[in-house]
């Protein structure tokens, strides 16, 4: 049985042995084992051969492998809730799952890590520091996959919640006056179905969460804690014992919830100011009318999602829903992440749409796959399309559990790979981290050859998606790498990346070899998102329904080997034509190879797109309308232009060649600056009126925020130097000597603009 352990973890000499007692033991010496001295441990072979009666695998910082320990002692049972939260981990992570040694818990092995270990009631998760017991009782038989997405919600959910204590505030409202407002509240069917105790239609996976949720919409209304303990247990879900026995349930839950709340703000001294001047609502200086949002509603934390606006490298632009189901999925995406960002939301949507629906429809002869990149800087809520996705998974696979057939792999190894996936399931969305330093690795030209494979079989899927196309097999020395002919592969991708590693990596040969022109790329260049209190909560059940309900209809079409085509009416035809005719203008004028490549896909894109949303819209009898066909075209016109933007100002590439541009930019900056803007580099006053001296301080202070030099492997400052001589050997810049220098009243270096300029 213990041959069932994964072979990559029985490759590592990472092993211990142990007694009943479970202490581990070094399987070369026999004396005890440390976790953290590696001369301890042992191969698997050597820790079986032992005869002891449990083997185990030491976790280090090392080694890529978190364990999740879902413990059910027989001395203590795990309670109902308890294993209810095991059964919804286990759905979660579709990895390596094997029985405990007592038989009653489980170990589920995943690649990822945690900052700490975790430890709360039944649950344990360790990434290094432990060890263990493997017993290779097999309950998933799976490859152990990438997890860290879960890994990060068992983090925010595992650590102790910052809690408050509770002060006695009197009633402000009567009771009645607490219900009236909660009930004619825009959640007031979830709060009257919480009352009345029906809160498995609600959707919460047990009564202790719906507890907390009734519990929150209470507070909202009032800050008195004794009238929320008494409005509770007047409720079907306040009649449990823990809920009246005494007050220790409630108050534990009302501390937590009065944390996340805002502190009142004293106003005395706002009304002491003077209130602005104006007109009427809606006209300059106006106030516009007061808006009330019900507590905890899924947009009651941000303005809804078609207010806000899109910021990409070009412009700022409205950003507005798609029709149907895709616009409903990234509302629900954009409420629900813990940053919300519309770009995030928006990209996750179409993701998890065209992953279930692509292949199963076409449009002009292709099928509705789309290739997306998502750029956003580190820590600014890029996690959330992943994590939308999941909590939208987890609900729809209570209905349809084959929904995870459309979810697929992390991590592309090789083209081989890919293609062996597709033997099992033609259709899926892959969601990839990092994908900048992938897509670089590919453009090398000194890629290896699985990656040279791999950029080939991503350039024949995208134009081989369509129901008649096949995807043909490929022969290998090696019988191992041998693939199947695919018909109508549809692979969906959703790369995510940081602007630097995506455009650092980026020339001019890269779009010309046409793989990038095939994504859409969609940037967010805003803020980091203020944390969401409403973060991480359940699709409606509505919502479910609906993407349970296209999951099983496109299951179904795929079993009885079935595709329907998407028309488009005269004006949607008319406006995608149009946008056709803009492509071959912008084609045959292209100053470059790049505005070329980007405009030859965008109709393509504009038409697949189109369609997807069209399928949101009536699943069962799709058409693409004018309305739908020119959201489209917006979304596909902003994200190329966007990409020809940067292309323009020179921000692709790493290297000389991008210093150049780096410190011709510098130059005209400091030519345009006014005297303000030229104090704040400290630039002597005898040069405030001078554009054409340029002192070193304010080039190396310029040029030292910019990523091109702060990434160089030869430092900053180096790249600084090498790039100022550049420009000085090329007559761009010109040195003043040190005595011309000191003669203008200064010191340091000066140059001055050369002819060239």
């Amino acid at each position: 049985m213990r041959n069932n352990i994964p072979l990559e973890l029985r490759a590592l000499r990472q092993w211990v042995c142990a007694g009943v007692n479970k202490v581990p033991v070094s399987p070369r010496t026999g004396r005890a084992a440390s976790v953290t001295d590696p001369s301890t441990w042992g191969t698997f072979d050597e820790a079986c051969s032992t005869g002891s009666p449990f083997v185990g695998f030491v976790l280090t910082a090392s080694d890529p492998y978190t364990i999740i320990d879902l413990d059910d002692k027989e001395a203590h049972p795990a309670t109902p809730e308890q294993l209810e939260i095991h059964r919804r981990i286990l759905d979660a992570i579709p990895s390596y799952t094997e029985r405990s040694a007592s038989g009653r818990g489980y170990h589920v092995v995943v690649r990822g890590s945690l900052p700490y270990a975790l430890h709360r009631d039944t649950v344990e998760a360790y990434s290094t520091g432990r060890y263990m017991i493997c017993t290779g009782n097999v309950v998933r038989s799976a490859p152990i996959v990438d997890a860290q997405t879960v890994l990060d919600i068992l983090t925010r959910e595992m650590t102790p919640s910052q809690q408050v204590e509770l002060d006695d505030v009197g009633d402000t409202l009567t009771d009645e006056d607490v219900f009236e407002l909660a009930i004619n509240a825009s959640n007031g069917d979830k709060f009257n179905a919480l009352c009345i105790g029906d809160w498995k239609t609600m959707g919460y996976p047990s009564q202790s969460e719906a507890d907390f949720a009734l519990l929150s919409i209470f507070t909202f209304y009032t800050r008195s804690n004794e009238q929320v303990r008494r409005l509770f247990r007047m409720s079907a879900l306040g009649r449990r014992e823990k809920a009246t026995a005494d007050n220790r349930y409630l108050d534990r839950a009302l501390r937590k919830i009065r944390a996340r709340q805002p502190q009142d703000v004293d106003i005395s001294g706002l009304l002491e100011k003077p209130q602005p001047q104006g007109g009427a609502a809606g006209e300059p200086g106006g106030g516009a009318p007061a808006r009330v949002l019900a507590p905890h509603s899924e947009v009651s934390f941000v303005p809804p999602l078609a207010e806000l606006s899109l910021v990409n490298s070009a412009k700022l632009v409205d950003l507005t829903l798609p029709p149907g189901l895709v616009g409903e999925l990234a509302a629900y995406i954009y409420s629900s992440s813990i940053r919300p960002v519309p770009e995030v939301a928006l990209c996750a949507a179409i993701a998890l749409m065209s992953g279930a629906a692509a292949r199963c429809y076409n449009v002009s002869g292709s099928g509705l796959n789309q290739y997306l990149v998502l750029l956003a800087k580190t820590g600014a809520g890029k996690d959330g399309a992943a994590a939308g996705i999941d909590r939208l998974m987890s609900a729809v696979r209570r209905h349809v559990p084959m929904a995870d057939t459309f979810i697929g792999p992390g991590v592309f190894a090789s083209g081989q790979a890919l293609v062996k996936v597709l033997d099992e399931r033609q259709c899926f969305v892959s969601i990839l981290g990092e994908f900048g330093y992938t897509l670089r690795q590919l453009c090398d030209p000194d890629a290896n050859s699985a990656l040279v494979m791999l950029k080939r079989v991503l350039l024949d899927l995208y134009s081989k998606s369509g129901w008649t196309s096949l995807l043909r097999s490929s022969v290998y020395s090696d019988k191992e790498k041998n693939t199947k002919i695919v018909q109508a592969p549809n692979v969906t991708i959703l790369g995510e990346s940081t602007p630097d590693a995506f455009f650092e990596g980026l020339n001019a040969g890269h779009i010309a070899e046409g793989l990038i022109p095939r994504f859409s790329v969609v940037e967010y260049t805003g803020p980091r998102p203020p944390r969401n209190p409403n973060g991480g909560a359940p699709p409606s059940e509505e919502l479910t329904r609906r993407l349970a309900e296209l999951v099983a209809t496109t299951l179904t079409m795929g079993q009885n080997n079935q595709c329907a085509s998407v028309p488009l009416e005269a004006r949607a035809q008319s406006l995608l034509d149009a946008l056709d005719g803009r492509c071959d203008r912008a084609i045959n004028d292209a100053k470059s190879d790049v505005d070329a490549q980007l405009w030859n896909r965008a109709h393509l894109k504009a038409l697949k797109l189109a369609a997807l949303i069209a399928v949101g819209v009536e699943p069962h009898n799709p058409v693409v309308t004018a309305p739908i066909a020119a959201w489209a075209i917006s979304f596909i016109e902003r994200e190329v232009n966007g990409v020809l933007a940067r292309f323009q100002t020179g921000d692709v590439g790493s290297g000389s060649a991008h210093h150049d541009l780096d410190v011709q930019r510098a130059l005209e900056d400091f030519a345009a600056m006014t005297n303000v803007q030229r104090r704040t580099y400290d630039v002597p006053k005898v040069l405030m009126n001078q554009a054409k001296l340029v002192p070193y301080t304010y080039l190396r202070r310029r040029l030292r925020a910019l990523n091109s030099f702060t990434n160089d492997r030869r430092g900053a400052i180096p790249a600084i130097r090498a790039a100022i001589q550049d420009a000085v050997d090329s007559g761009q810049l010109v040195k003043l000597s040190p005595l011309q220098v000191r003669e203008m009243g200064l010191t340091g270096e000066l140059y001055a603009r050369g002819k060239s300029e």
